[in-house]
């Protein structure tokens, strides 16, 4: 049997720059849609799974020798059939364990610097296939989550790894494109909504109604889907474009401007791993983006809505789903949850996505 390699694994070794050449083969479309991103380039090579059926020799050929070869599919299937291929032919190839799905599930933890003698700790969870963003917050033996994926087992070894228990949960927002992990820690008796001391909640509607910031010991602000590294959220989503942008620029110009230049934003999303710091933390000193982010520039309120139609786009078919599983409203297995969940998210109000 062909070796594996977990994604944990890959993306050490790929944010390390190892010699490694990535063999997707998957479809065109799936390719073209969605790839894995190291935080530095990592050379890939594209040959589906469907030309090694129809002439093995022909797509190896495609393959530069002499290098390791690790193998990338949907769900580590069709990778693993390949690498063997590879292995029977003499060259280095591993498989990649679990595939896409397993690299859209990813989850890895970083402490975020804070001041000496900060109370709180922020612990940031990336979970890098997505390029979507939560939080641990600890103070003493107790702990919040903020904006938590489904996979709520991960906080929960956190925290018991950080000496403390999960007392409670807090959204920022409904999420639109990924399923929330507040239902299954209410159901295992936290509170849906617990507040610490040192913390504050911000109201800032615009990308939705609801929308707020968490701001921790008045010098970090968990940011949601209000204001990211590279830009803020898409108030269309909700497919109310002009009244929920008007109240995203009153947020940006009556809320988000008080708070001080030396703020540390952390967002609910990032875009690429491009923004993601050397310490492995997303995050931006909102002074920074007082100059970078144009969006914050615009101080007047119908050029703000002009831009913010301009970035309007569809949203993915599956949002709406996630939005109504996300308040309540409907059930969805896991094998549905995966499916919806495939991809990067498109929350950010810009031509790219985020």
């Amino acid at each position: 049997m062909v070796a594996g390699i977990t994604v944990g694994e890959l993306l050490e070794r790929a944010d390390a720059a190892e010699d490694l050449l990535l063999l997707d083969v998957r479809n065109e479309d799936e390719f073209a849609a969605w790839r894995l991103e190291a935080r530095r380039p990592i050379e890939t090579v594209h040959v589906p799974y469907f030309d090694f059926l129809e002439d093995a020799e022909r797509s190896m050929a495609r393959i530069p020798a002499n290098r390791e070869v690790v193998v990338l599919c949907a769900k580590g299937g069709s990778s693993e059939m390949v690498a063997e291929m590879l292995a029977e032919a003499g060259r280095r190839a591993c498989n990649v364990e679990g595939g896409m799905i397993a690299y859209g599930n990813h989850l890895e933890s970083r402490p975020v610097p804070l001041p000496p003698g900060a109370r709180h700790e922020i612990h940031q969870v990336l979970r890098r296939g997505k390029g979507c963003l939560s939080y641990l917050v600890r103070c003493g033996a107790e702990a919040i989550v903020v904006d938590p994926c489904r996979h709520a087992e991960f906080y929960e070894e956190l925290a018991r790894g950080l000496g403390a228990r999960i007392v409670g949960v807090l959204e920022t927002h409904v999420h639109a494109d990924h399923l929330s992990g507040g239902p299954r820690f209410a159901a295992h008796g936290r509170a849906p909504v617990a507040l610490d001391v040192g913390i504050e909640l911000v109201p800032a509607p615009g990308h939705t109604p609801d929308s707020k910031l968490v701001v921790v010991a008045g010098t970090h602000v968990l940011s949601g889907d209000t204001l990211f590294v590279a830009g803020v959220g898409r108030p269309d989503l909700g497919g109310e474009v002009v009244p929920w942008a008007k109240e995203l620029f009153r947020t940006l110009r009556e809320r988000v401007a008080l708070l001080a230049d030396d703020a540390i934003v952390l967002p609910a999303h990032f875009a690429s791993s491009a923004e993601i710091g050397a310490d492995g933390i997303v995050s931006a000193r909102l002074g920074d983006l007082r100059r970078t982010v144009p969006e914050l520039s615009i101080c007047d309120e119908s050029a703000f809505v002009r831009a913010m139609e301009s970035s309007a786009r569809p949203a993915p078919e599956a949002y709406a789903r996630i939005v109504r599983v996300n308040r309540g409203l409907e059930d969805a297995t896991d094998d549905l949850a995966a499916e919806w969940e495939l991809g990067k998210n498109q929350c950010a109000a810009s031509a790219h996505g985020r």
